[in-house]
């Protein structure tokens, strides 16, 4: 299990580096998507009841990360399945 501190870490780790990265490309569906994922696990996070996990299943960066941006961008997708880890198994 991960504490909400680390998981708040590394969620906010990935969104300073898609920050950097939708800077150049803003329109890029799959920043979008992250970026809006991540806000709401941080939204998630800040609540004094966290919901069960099967509850948090609405999380898919992991999975789209590894599938979108493994090949070109292996930091960031990195970081996103890190995060979408850590979201998942905070306790």
């Amino acid at each position: 299990m991960t504490g909400r501190s680390e998981a708040i870490n590394s969620i906010r780790k990935a969104l300073a580096m898609l920050d950097e990265r939708m800077q150049r490309n803003a329109g890029y569906g799959v920043y979008i998507r992250a970026q809006e994922e991540l806000g709401r696990m941080l939204v998630e996070l800040g609540h004094p009841y966290l919901a069960p996990t099967p509850k948090r299943d609405w999380v898919d960066i992991g999975l789209m990360a590894a599938k979108e941006l493994e090949a070109h961008d292996i930091e960031l997708a990195c970081a996103l399945i890190d995060a979408n880890y850590d979201f998942k198994h905070t306790r």
